[in-house]
């Protein structure tokens, strides 16, 4: 999946591509997440399906529920999906944006085998 260390960059195609795949699983990931957390504000709090869904996607991100909850089971509810949603929800954008980082780690680290090398233009080899 990543380059091996002394691999240079991939190639934009490549990496367009490995975007578009981490974008797929990452909407799948919190698209799993957001229907768990709207069928748990549904059914234990009774919640329309668009009103189950608002909270569970304001609780997944951190900003709170629209509703308060009323029942004990859907006070409990809130904390435990309050707590692993958020994890989740900026482990998901961790992923995502890893073969960004990943990128532009492997690009300093091309400019500075150039240096190290002599070959960026500065130095001239001594004849």
């Amino acid at each position: 999946m990543f380059n091996d260390t002394h691999k240079y960059r991939s190639s934009r195609l490549r990496f367009i591509y490995r975007m578009a795949i981490f974008l797929a699983v990452a909407v799948c990931v919190d698209g799993i997440a957001l229907a768990a957390g709207a069928i748990g504000f549904h059914f234990l709090e009774g919640l329309d399906w668009l009103d189950a869904s608002l909270n569970a996607s304001l609780v997944m991100t951190g900003n709170g529920p629209v509703d308060r909850p009323h029942t004990v089971g859907g006070k409990l509810f809130v904390i435990l999906y309050a707590i692993l949603g958020v994890i989740l929800f900026a482990a998901v954008i961790g992923a995502f944006l890893t073969p960004v980082f990943q990128r532009i780690l492997h690009g300093l680290r091309k400019n500075k085998n150039k240096q190290q090398n002599g070959e960026d233009g500065d130095q001239q080899s001594e004849s």
